[in-house]
């Protein structure tokens, strides 16, 4: 039986996808998106702005845990990203940040078979989608999709309709457009 094997172009692709699908639910209801990595006026070189992010991803990756055990202290304002959000050249134009977290696995047949006989680990993921004031880095929302064993069908079909609650939750974008026609 095989160890655990990478599938870098396949969770690539799938980031992408991702990526893809929370944007064009943000843009159907004529919110603006402007990417992280746009130096846009700020004068600031690639590798400053690399090394920003850099800073941002390892602070987002330290409350990820927290946020995702405790979701209810979010309203209390009790996650943060710290000031160095403010020095993304995207923080300038936007009031909020959105990160976008896959986390999922496939197993080879080999691991499926083994799975079925004595347990274990099965095919499945997660999403995690966090918003967070673009100036101040606190964190103002959480969104957990759990489409289990589907995740790799089409994603508009796994997520779409799911995403779009959660967003008429928070009445964000599209979502919240919809959400109004529904209750005529």
């Amino acid at each position: 039986m095989k160890g655990a094997e990478g599938m870098a172009t396949e969770s690539e692709a799938w980031a992408g996808t991702l990526e893809a699908l929370v944007e064009s639910h943000l843009k159907s209801d004529g919110i603006a998106i402007e990417s992280a990595t746009s130096p846009l006026s700020s004068g600031a070189s690639d590798d400053e702005i690399r090394r920003v992010i850099s800073q941002v991803q390892e602070k987002l990756q330290a409350v990820s845990p927290l946020m995702i055990r405790k979701p209810g202290h979010i309203a209390k304002s009790a996650y943060t990203l710290g000031d160095q959000v403010g020095m993304l050249p995207c923080s300038e134009k936007s009031d909020i940040l959105v990160f976008v977290q896959g986390v999922g696995q496939v197993l080879t047949e080999g691991r499926a078979t083994m799975t079925f006989l004595v347990g274990g680990p099965a095919k499945g993921a997660d999403v995690f989608i966090t918003m967070a004031d673009a100036k101040t880095g606190e964190i103002i929302g959480l969104i957990r999709l759990y489409p289990g064993s589907g995740f790799l069908h089409p994603a508009e079909d796994t997520f779409g309709q799911s995403l779009d609650e959660h967003l008429a939750d928070m009445s964000i974008g599209s979502a919240r457009k919809n959400a109004k026609a529904r209750a005529h």
